[in-house]
């Protein structure tokens, strides 16, 4: 059972890996809110997406729930972190935040 759940993590962190390079950052190593917003309604990126259990309706607040230090632009970290955190049901907690 643990060897299931390591392997469904690492899967997902692949998909999230892939998503990010895909809305172009495999240059640079960050994408800007106008990469993300270039690419957002791409079939290919709003599959990923929903693999991921996210929906993505509003790309800009979207992009600054992603981007915690405000900079303009989100690394891998940020993204993979903020898609974790967006991601399924909200709680009651998420909502008051």
């Amino acid at each position: 059972m643990m060897h299931a759940i390591l392997a469904n993590k690492e899967a997902h962190l692949q998909k999230v890996k892939d998503l990010f390079n895909r809305l172009g950052a495999e240059k640079s190593g960050e994408i800007t809110y106008l990469m993300f917003e270039e690419k957002i309604n791409a079939p290919e990126v709003r599959e990923y997406f929903s693999s991921l259990g996210l929906d993505v309706w509003d790309a800009w607040s979207f992009f600054k729930m992603l981007d915690l230090d405000e900079s303009g632009a989100v690394d891998m970290e940020e993204f993979l972190m903020g898609c974790l955190r967006v991601r399924g049901s909200a709680k009651a907690i998420d909502i008051s935040k």
